[in-house]
Protein backbone atom coordinates (compact mmCIF):
# COMPACT_ATOMS: atom_id res chain seq x y z
CA UNK A 1 0.00 0.00 0.00
CA UNK A 2 3.07 2.70 0.71
CA UNK A 3 4.60 1.54 -2.24
CA UNK A 4 1.82 2.37 -4.42
CA UNK A 5 1.09 5.62 -2.66
CA UNK A 6 4.77 6.65 -3.62
CA UNK A 7 4.23 5.16 -6.74
CA UNK A 8 1.26 7.55 -7.21
CA UNK A 9 2.98 10.47 -5.80
CA UNK A 10 5.82 10.17 -8.30
CA UNK A 11 3.56 9.81 -10.92
CA UNK A 12 1.72 13.15 -10.24
CA UNK A 13 4.95 14.95 -9.85
CA UNK A 14 6.45 13.86 -13.35
CA UNK A 15 2.55 15.09 -14.95
CA UNK A 16 2.62 18.20 -13.47
CA UNK A 17 6.63 18.35 -14.83
CA UNK A 18 5.27 17.34 -17.64
CA UNK A 19 2.69 19.64 -17.85
CA UNK A 20 4.82 22.96 -16.75
CA UNK A 21 7.39 21.86 -19.58
CA UNK A 22 4.65 21.83 -21.84
CA UNK A 23 2.98 25.02 -20.79
CA UNK A 24 6.00 26.57 -20.86
CA UNK A 25 6.75 25.63 -24.76
CA UNK A 26 3.56 26.91 -25.44
CA UNK A 27 4.38 30.47 -23.98
CA UNK A 28 7.58 30.29 -25.81
CA UNK A 29 6.88 29.03 -29.22
CA UNK A 30 4.83 30.46 -31.82
CA UNK A 31 2.44 27.55 -32.08
CA UNK A 32 2.63 26.90 -36.16
CA UNK A 33 6.61 27.12 -37.22
CA UNK A 34 7.33 26.07 -33.48
CA UNK A 35 10.08 28.93 -33.36
CA UNK A 36 10.76 31.03 -30.58
CA UNK A 37 7.84 33.63 -30.42
CA UNK A 38 8.27 37.68 -31.01
CA UNK A 39 7.78 37.98 -26.99
CA UNK A 40 10.89 35.79 -26.43
CA UNK A 41 13.12 37.59 -29.79
CA UNK A 42 12.76 40.67 -27.88
CA UNK A 43 14.02 39.25 -24.29
CA UNK A 44 16.81 37.49 -26.51
CA UNK A 45 18.36 40.20 -28.65
CA UNK A 46 18.08 42.38 -26.12
CA UNK A 47 20.56 39.42 -23.27
CA UNK A 48 22.55 39.24 -26.35
CA UNK A 49 22.59 42.84 -27.39
CA UNK A 50 23.94 43.81 -24.06
CA UNK A 51 26.35 40.72 -24.06
CA UNK A 52 28.07 42.21 -27.20
CA UNK A 53 28.36 45.30 -25.98
CA UNK A 54 29.47 44.37 -22.79
CA UNK A 55 32.00 41.75 -23.58
CA UNK A 56 32.95 43.54 -27.29
CA UNK A 57 31.87 40.72 -29.73
CA UNK A 58 30.31 39.82 -32.62
CA UNK A 59 26.16 39.67 -32.91
CA UNK A 60 24.28 39.72 -36.23
CA UNK A 61 20.58 40.08 -36.73
CA UNK A 62 18.99 39.02 -39.68
CA UNK A 63 15.49 40.09 -40.87
CA UNK A 64 13.89 37.71 -43.24
CA UNK A 65 10.99 37.86 -45.13
CA UNK A 66 9.21 35.82 -47.76
CA UNK A 67 8.98 37.12 -51.34
CA UNK A 68 5.13 36.76 -53.08
CA UNK A 69 3.87 34.65 -50.17
CA UNK A 70 0.45 36.04 -50.29
CA UNK A 71 0.89 34.55 -54.07
CA UNK A 72 1.37 31.50 -52.81
CA UNK A 73 -1.69 31.46 -50.47
CA UNK A 74 -3.65 32.49 -53.33
CA UNK A 75 -2.55 30.12 -56.07
CA UNK A 76 -2.44 26.69 -53.17
CA UNK A 77 -4.28 27.66 -50.37
CA UNK A 78 -3.78 29.03 -46.86
CA UNK A 79 -2.57 25.22 -45.44
CA UNK A 80 -0.11 25.07 -48.16
CA UNK A 81 1.22 28.44 -47.19
CA UNK A 82 1.55 26.96 -43.46
CA UNK A 83 3.24 24.34 -45.06
CA UNK A 84 5.49 26.55 -46.20
CA UNK A 85 6.20 28.83 -43.56
CA UNK A 86 6.83 25.28 -41.30
CA UNK A 87 9.03 24.08 -44.01
CA UNK A 88 11.57 27.70 -43.86
CA UNK A 89 11.30 27.39 -40.08
CA UNK A 90 12.88 23.89 -40.40
CA UNK A 91 15.48 25.43 -43.03
CA UNK A 92 16.12 28.06 -40.35
CA UNK A 93 16.55 25.81 -37.59
CA UNK A 94 18.45 22.49 -39.00
CA UNK A 95 21.06 25.45 -40.89
CA UNK A 96 21.94 27.29 -37.75
CA UNK A 97 23.94 26.72 -35.13
CA UNK A 98 22.75 25.33 -31.46
CA UNK A 99 23.64 29.56 -30.01
CA UNK A 100 21.97 30.98 -32.97
CA UNK A 101 18.33 31.93 -31.83
CA UNK A 102 15.25 31.63 -35.20
CA UNK A 103 12.21 33.42 -34.64
CA UNK A 104 8.63 34.43 -36.19
CA UNK A 105 8.67 37.63 -36.01
CA UNK A 106 4.81 38.37 -37.60
CA UNK A 107 3.32 36.56 -40.78
CA UNK A 108 5.59 35.74 -43.20
CA UNK A 109 8.96 37.26 -41.37
CA UNK A 110 11.72 35.84 -39.28
CA UNK A 111 14.66 37.28 -37.48
CA UNK A 112 17.83 35.04 -36.65
CA UNK A 113 19.80 36.40 -34.02
CA UNK A 114 23.29 35.19 -34.08
CA UNK A 115 25.92 35.84 -31.78
CA UNK A 116 29.64 35.50 -32.25
CA UNK A 117 28.66 36.14 -35.94
CA UNK A 118 30.07 38.68 -38.22
CA UNK A 119 27.90 40.37 -40.70
CA UNK A 120 30.05 38.70 -43.92
CA UNK A 121 29.31 35.12 -41.71
CA UNK A 122 25.45 35.68 -41.33
CA UNK A 123 25.31 36.28 -44.82
CA UNK A 124 26.84 33.03 -45.59
CA UNK A 125 24.41 31.09 -43.28
CA UNK A 126 21.50 32.73 -45.01
CA UNK A 127 23.07 31.76 -48.56
CA UNK A 128 23.48 28.36 -47.37
CA UNK A 129 19.58 29.00 -46.37
CA UNK A 130 18.30 30.19 -49.54
CA UNK A 131 20.28 27.01 -51.44
CA UNK A 132 18.76 24.59 -49.32
CA UNK A 133 15.36 26.07 -50.01
CA UNK A 134 16.24 25.39 -53.91
CA UNK A 135 17.27 22.21 -53.62
CA UNK A 136 14.58 21.04 -50.97
CA UNK A 137 11.26 22.85 -52.05
CA UNK A 138 8.10 21.80 -50.76
CA UNK A 139 6.08 19.83 -53.38
CA UNK A 140 2.24 20.09 -53.20
CA UNK A 141 0.40 17.79 -55.32
CA UNK A 142 3.47 16.81 -57.74
CA UNK A 143 4.60 20.39 -57.76
CA UNK A 144 7.57 22.06 -56.54
CA UNK A 145 7.33 25.26 -54.65
CA UNK A 146 10.14 26.55 -53.91
CA UNK A 147 10.05 29.71 -50.51
CA UNK A 148 12.55 32.42 -52.24
CA UNK A 149 13.37 35.33 -49.44
CA UNK A 150 14.62 38.31 -48.72
CA UNK A 151 16.96 39.60 -45.86
CA UNK A 152 18.90 42.34 -44.07
CA UNK A 153 21.48 42.25 -41.84
CA UNK A 154 22.72 44.25 -38.86
CA UNK A 155 25.63 43.35 -37.32
CA UNK A 156 28.23 44.74 -34.05
CA UNK A 157 30.50 46.01 -33.70
CA UNK A 158 30.38 47.74 -37.35
CA UNK A 159 26.42 49.04 -36.28
CA UNK A 160 25.97 52.65 -34.02
CA UNK A 161 23.01 50.88 -32.53
CA UNK A 162 22.40 51.96 -28.96
CA UNK A 163 19.95 49.45 -28.15
CA UNK A 164 18.89 46.25 -29.33
CA UNK A 165 15.71 47.44 -30.97
CA UNK A 166 17.75 50.06 -33.14
CA UNK A 167 19.78 46.82 -34.31
CA UNK A 168 16.55 45.14 -35.09
CA UNK A 169 15.66 47.75 -36.94
CA UNK A 170 18.68 48.40 -38.66
CA UNK A 171 18.06 44.87 -40.40
CA UNK A 172 14.81 45.56 -41.01
CA UNK A 173 15.96 48.88 -43.28
CA UNK A 174 19.01 46.58 -44.73
CA UNK A 175 15.28 44.12 -45.90
CA UNK A 176 13.38 46.61 -46.95
CA UNK A 177 16.54 47.84 -49.13
CA UNK A 178 17.09 44.23 -51.07
CA UNK A 179 13.54 43.84 -51.03
CA UNK A 180 13.04 47.11 -53.60
CA UNK A 181 15.89 45.46 -55.61
CA UNK A 182 14.18 42.18 -55.76
CA UNK A 183 10.45 43.67 -56.84
CA UNK A 184 12.95 46.19 -59.00
CA UNK A 185 14.19 43.36 -61.00
CA UNK A 186 10.57 42.17 -61.20
CA UNK A 187 9.36 44.82 -62.65
CA UNK A 188 7.14 45.95 -59.82
CA UNK A 189 6.62 49.10 -59.11
CA UNK A 190 6.74 50.89 -55.48
CA UNK A 191 5.35 53.70 -53.68
CA UNK A 192 8.36 56.12 -52.56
Amino acid sequence: MLLERLALKVSLCLSNVTAHERLKQLANLDPLTRLLNRRVLDAALQREFQRARRYDTALSVVFIDMNDFKRVNDRYGHETGDRLLCHVAMALREESRATDLAARYAGDEFVLILPETREGEACQLVERILSRLVAQPLVFEDEAIVASLCYGVAALPASDASSAQALLKQADSALYLRKRQFHDKKGFRHAD
